[in-house]
């Protein structure tokens, strides 16, 4: 499971007290989730993403010494099915297109990671590394067919790479003296492949490669930076430290960095996860040091915060209309356009969960609790 969705599942905890730009309204009625359940052997599973067609993928996996995880999928009425590996066991799908063609990485017979592809029917192809690579994943994948990942070079070092449509594999390189790349997300169209490298000291920062070309640097100068979200037009959210403190940033389609507006002063960090089409980002950020609230930007940058009874809340993911799936205090919740929050209840007997990803038609998945204490993954309904 990725670090991302590790700490997405941490519940976070606090009440919107002291800051202004408060969306009004009280929370709707709730909606009950739809468990989607474990494979065979399992204890818990986590959703990772869902395309517009409602098909979403995770993780099953058992509860034991050495998680392992099994790459897992489930259908627009929410029936699971095994992702198969390369001839081991263990698996992650990161990313799915409209059409369900799913990418990701599976283990082979002797448990090195190669990156895959799993066609929408279940087949699953091992991607080409780079010359001399040993092990690599597929992080991301455009509606036209185009992955980006990454794969060990033949010196060893973990570099950016882009398959073309025909499977092609080319390096996307490091910046100068870096050490290393990876890749966090990809345009629809594949022109903008977004993601992280380090420089010459192993300082963090975002990168960004336009239509396959050479690595860009877009935070020189800074010490720290990660890159979370990208939408249609490669614009990139995610978040930049300035003189020690985190800050919610953007990049324009020019690559420019847009400071995204926080009212609380230093040291007090915010972040960004999600952008949609229309260049309207979400996250979180701290009034204090109390817990987060949860927040939304418009395009231009300026600051809502989205309403809750008590703080610990984060956005985690926006859709075309402007909906926002996230969490408040241990409990999944969805805001509307107009900041309206909908709670999304946990499993019977469960007392957390927490919205990860949200189509276009307002379908939410992410996980729940369940009445002994695991984690299940589930979807709210529309509604």
């Amino acid at each position: 499971m990725s670090a991302r969705l590790r700490n997405r599942l941490l519940a976070l905890g606090v009440a919107l007290g002291g800051l202004s730009l408060v969306l009004p309204g009280d929370a709707s009625a709730a909606v009950s989730p739809v468990d989607l359940g474990i494979l065979p052997g399992d204890d818990w599973s986590s959703v990772s993403a869902i395309n517009d067609r409602g098909t979403m993928i995770g993780v099953s996996y058992p509860l034991d010494a050495q998680v392992r995880y099994h790459p897992t999928k489930w259908d627009r009425q929410g029936r699971i099915s095994a992702l198969p590996t390369l001839g081991g066991e263990r698996g992650e799908p990161r990313a799915i297109t409209a059409w369900d063609v799913v990418v990701g990485w599976a283990q082979t017979a002797d448990s090195v990671s190669k990156p895959v592809l799993w066609s929408p029917s279940g087949a699953v192809t091992a991607l080409p590394l780079l010359p001399g690579g040993t092990s690599g994943e597929a992080s991301a994948i455009s509606e036209t067919g185009v992955v980006a990942g990454s794969s060990t070079s033949a010196a060893g070092q973990v570099h950016a790479v882009r398959w073309s449509p025909d499977g092609r594999v080319t390096d996307l390189g490091v910046l100068p003296g870096g050490g290393s790349s990876i890749v966090s997300g990809i345009s629809r169209d594949g022109r903008v492949i977004s993601g992280s490298a380090t420089d010459a000291e192993g300082n963090f920062h975002v990168a960004r490669w336009v239509a396959g070309g050479a690595i860009t640097d877009l935070t020189p100068g800074i010490e720290d930076a990660h890159a979370t979200g990208i939408n249609a037009a490669g614009e990139i959210v995610g978040r930049a430290r300035f003189d020690g403190n985190d800050a919610a940033v953007k990049w324009d389609r020019a690559g420019k960095l847009i400071r995204l507006d926080w009212q609380a002063p230093p040291p007090s960090p915010s972040y960004a996860t999600a952008i949609n089409d229309a260049g309207i980002a979400v996250g979180a950020g701290y009034p204090d040091f109390d817990g987060t609230v949860a927040t939304r930007w418009d395009r231009q940058g300026a600051l809502t915060v989205l309403p809750s009874d008590t703080r610990g809340a984060e956005a985690s993911a926006i859709n075309g209309s402007g909906v926002v799936a996230g969490s408040a205090d241990r409990q999944a919740a969805k805001w509307d356009s107009a900041g309206a929050r909908t709670v999304l209840e946990s499993l019977p007997g469960g007392d957390y969960s927490a919205a990860i990803v949200i189509n276009a038609s307002g379908r939410t998945a992410g996980v729940s609790a369940t009445s002994d204490g695991r984690i299940h993954a589930v979807y709210w309904p529309a509604g």
